[in-house]
């Protein structure tokens, strides 16, 4: 059997004792629920114990109810993190070691779950096992919110020729809660495009000939995350910026002009790109949830910046597809991800 080697993904990042102007974020209100939604890059049973604790602080100052999470190995792995009062939704398949999943916190209830857009024949459009999670969550007060977890087609390949990819998943995503019908729909998950960017603007209005651009055109559903895109926050490529010095946060001037000028162009990474720190990971709510107010914030304190990234190799069997990882390196950075919540009013 022959494998092609595809290299190491997790590169070393930057380390030491850190001085962070932090982003404040409010406590959680009773009468809203938090959640987050975080790609915890390649997290996997086993783990390094200072990378755990880094995650279980975040969770610890956050308090989010529900978690979409994303590049989870197995069940084992985020019961590293989540304890006995969470319950998860998760395949945990095998086969695969960049599950998504959602995570639910008691009182909260997870009542039913489902992976969606599972045929082969749409592996174009969610490739390998990136499928989408659907959760049925009922609330403390007995209303039922439906959660989508989702991690797209990533850039690599280059972002005008993988947009395709993003744009269809995101059309049949769109289809189907317009076809469901829920009342309280979240979609929360790593993106891999902006929030103006045409995937994002697809699902918002619900028409798959969406362009990319400011439109905000929430017909279908509403980005709670575009407002702080429009501020210039991202949620990745944020550590190539700490080097002990104090007062960097998850807002990098320039990060949204720069994503907008590429959009369309075909450009190489990271030559081409002067502000590589962009906003991916984002949360998306029913227009009736929306109105009800829904503010969206970004985690950049310590826990999740400081320490290394662990290294992994991951090799592909050319004929079936069939993908196998090894984790070469443990690391002790939580993620190259911000975590991202936001504060809805489903009650």
């Amino acid at each position: 059997m022959r494998f092609q080697r595809l290299g190491g993904l997790l590169l070393l990042g930057a380390c030491g004792a850190m001085s962070l102007a932090q982003t404040p974020f409010p406590s959680k209100q009773s009468d809203y629920t938090r959640l987050m939604t975080y790609n915890i890059q390649w997290f996997h049973a086993g783990d390094d114990a200072k990378r755990i604790g880094s995650i279980k602080e975040i969770l610890d100052q956050t308090k989010p109810d529900i978690v979409c999470v994303q590049e989870i190995e197995g069940r084992a792995a985020l019961r590293q993190i989540f304890d006995g009062q969470w319950q998860i939704a998760m395949v945990d398949a095998p086969d695969e070691f960049q599950e998504t999943g959602v995570a639910v916190r008691r009182p909260y209830v997870l009542e039913s779950y489902e992976l969606v857009f599972t045929g082969k024949e749409l592996d174009y459009a969610f490739p390998g096992k990136r499928d989408v999670m659907r959760a049925i969550v009922k609330t403390p007060s007995g209303k039922t919110m439906v959660v989508y977890s989702h991690h797209m087609k990533s850039r690599s390949g280059g972002r005008m020729q993988t947009d395709w990819q993003r744009q269809m998943a995101a059309g049949m995503l769109a289809s189907l809660i317009a076809n469901r019908r829920d009342e309280n729909v979240i979609v929360a998950g790593d993106w891999n495009d902006a929030p103006n960017d045409a995937s994002a603007n697809i699902l918002e209005s619900g028409n798959v000939l969406a362009k990319g651009g400011d439109d905000k055109n929430y017909l279908l559903m509403a980005n709670v995350t575009e407002e702080l895109a429009d501020q210039d926050f991202v949620t990745i490529g944020l550590h190539d910026l700490y080097f002990g010095e104090p007062g960097v946060t998850a807002k990098v001037p320039g990060s949204k002009a720069d994503n907008d000028r590429l959009r369309g162009r075909d450009y190489r990474f990271p030559q081409d790109v002067k502000v590589p720190q962009t906003f991916f990971d984002q949360i998306f709510c029913s227009p009736n949830l929306f109105a009800r107010g829904a503010k969206a914030y970004v985690y950049d304190h310590a826990p999740a910046i400081r320490g290394l990234s662990g290294r992994v190799q991951v090799s592909e069997d050319e004929t079936t597809g069939a993908r196998t990882v090894k984790y070469t390196e443990k690391g002790t950075r939580a993620s190259d991800h911000l975590p991202v919540f936001a504060d809805i009013r489903i009650n």
